[in-house]
C-alpha cells in the first residue's frame, strides 16, 4: 500500500486510492508497451539477458530472458487482477517453449536483435563475461524454466496455486504492480524483479550510467567516445529518454569499467530507422578502454568501497549521489 505523508500531522498516514489500468482507460497493450520501453526498470539486465519480446499475432509470452546458467525466464503481463487463467497461460507457454532446443533459442535471439549471424553461446558468454569465464554447454540452454506473472494484485486462489506449485518444485513467481490516483495524478508502484537478490542501485536521480553496448556491437563505444555522446540501441534505446540536459552521465564498458564522466547537453536525438537514441555529453574525464583499460573505474573497485557484488550491465540506469561520489573519487586516483 502507498501512503501520503501529512506534513502538518506527522502522526497521520493517508492512504492513496488504488486503481486498475482498466479504470484509467488503459489496455493490456499499453502496459506491454510501457514495460517494453522501460525494460531495465523492471527486469534487471545485470541478471537477465532478454532474447525475445512478444511479436504481433504470435502465440508467445511477452518477454523471454536467460540467466547466466541458461535458465529460461518466461514473463507474462496482465492488466487485470490475477486469475487462475493467467497462471495456466504462462504454464502453457512453458510447455511450448520449454521444448525449444539450442537452435530454436538462437533463432529467437537473432530475430530479436535482427542479426542472423549471432551465436547464442558466444553472445551469452560475452553478455555475462563478468561472472562466467567460458561458454555455456549448449545442452544447458533452456534446461529449466522460471515463470513470472506480472499482474495488478493477486487473488487468494492464484496465490495458493503458486504456493502449491512452488512446493512441488516449479519455479514460478508473481510480480504484482499497483496503480494509484492522487488528485488526478496516477502513480505506478512496481518493484524490480530481482531473482538473485542482488543489491540494486537503481533510483531516479539526475545521475545516469549508460552501458556502451559492447556485448552486441564492437563499434558503438567508439562512436560514443569519439563523438561525445551517450547512446542506446534497439528495444533498449528508450532508456536514453530518461536523461535530461545538464544531468551527469557516465559511460560503462562491460569487462572494463567506467570510462567516461560528463554532463548531458542539448536534446535527445532519435534515429528510428537505425533504432538509436543518443544525447550529447560534455565529457570532463574519459579514457580509451583499448589502450588504457587500467585507468578505468572498475566494478570491483566500486564494490569494494560499498561491500557489494553488483555488475553494471543495465543499458541505462540511475544511481545515487553517494555512488557517484565514490566513482569520482576513484577516477581522481587514476
Amino acid at each position: 500500500m502507498l501512503f501520503k505523508i501529512d506534513q502538518k500531522n506527522k502522526d497521520m498516514l493517508k492512504g492513496v486510492t488504488s486503481r486498475t489500468l482498466a479504470q484509467i482507460g488503459w489496455h493490456e497493450k499499453d502496459l506491454e508497451n510501457l514495460i517494453s520501453k522501460n525494460l531495465s526498470l523492471f527486469i534487471p539486465e545485470n541478471q537477465l539477458m532478454v532474447i525475445s519480446q512478444e511479436r504481433k499475432r504470435q502465440d508467445e509470452a511477452d518477454i523471454f530472458a536467460l540467466d547466466k546458467e541458461g535458465v529460461l525466464y518466461i514473463f507474462e503481463l496482465k492488466r487485470w487482477v490475477s486469475k487462475q487463467e493467467n497462471l495456466l497461460q504462462v504454464l502453457r507457454y512453458g510447455q511450448k517453449f520449454g521444448q525449444f532446443d539450442y537452435e530454436a533459442m538462437q533463432e529467437m535471439l537473432r530475430k530479436y536483435h535482427k542479426n542472423l549471424t549471432l551465436e547464442l553461446d558466444e553472445s551469452h558468454k560475452e553478455y555475462f563475461k563478468e561472472v562466467i569465464s567460458q561458454k555455456l554447454d549448449r545442452e544447458k540452454f533452456n534446461s529449466n524454466q522460471h515463470f513470472v506473472v506480472i499482474t495488478n494484485g493477486v487473488d487468494n486462489e492464484t496465490l495458493n496455486a503458486i504456493q502449491y506449485w512452488k512446493k512441488k518444485g516449479l519455479r514460478i513467481d508473481c510480480l504484482p504492480y499497483k496503480v494509484y490516483e492522487e488528485n488526478g495524478t496516477f502513480l505506478l508502484e512496481f518493484k524490480s524483479f530481482n531473482p538473485q537478490n542482488e543489491v540494486l542501485f537503481e533510483e531516479e536521480t539526475n545521475i545516469f550510467i549508460v552501458n556502451t553496448n559492447i556485448a552486441w556491437s564492437k563499434s558503438n563505444y567508439r562512436e560514443m567516445l569519439d563523438h561525445n555522446r551517450a547512446a542506446a540501441y534497439g528495444n533498449k534505446r528508450f532508456g536514453i529518454e530518461r536523461i535530461k540536459n545538464g544531468n551527469n552521465v557516465l559511460l560503462y564498458h562491460s569487462g572494463t569499467g567506467v570510462i567516461a564522466i560528463g554532463k548531458a547537453k542539448g536534446k535527445i536525438h532519435k534515429d528510428e530507422k537505425n533504432e538509436e537514441y543518443w544525447i550529447g555529453v560534455d565529457f570532463s574525464w574519459k579514457i580509451d578502454p583499448d589502450s588504457d583499460s587500467k585507468l578505468a573505474v572498475h566494478a570491483w573497485e566500486i564494490n569494494s568501497k560499498l561491500s557489494t557484488n553488483y555488475s553494471f550491465r543495465n543499458t541505462v540506469f540511475s544511481i545515487n549521489q553517494e555512488l557517484f561520489d565514490i566513482i569520482i573519487d576513484i577516477s581522481k586516483t587514476k
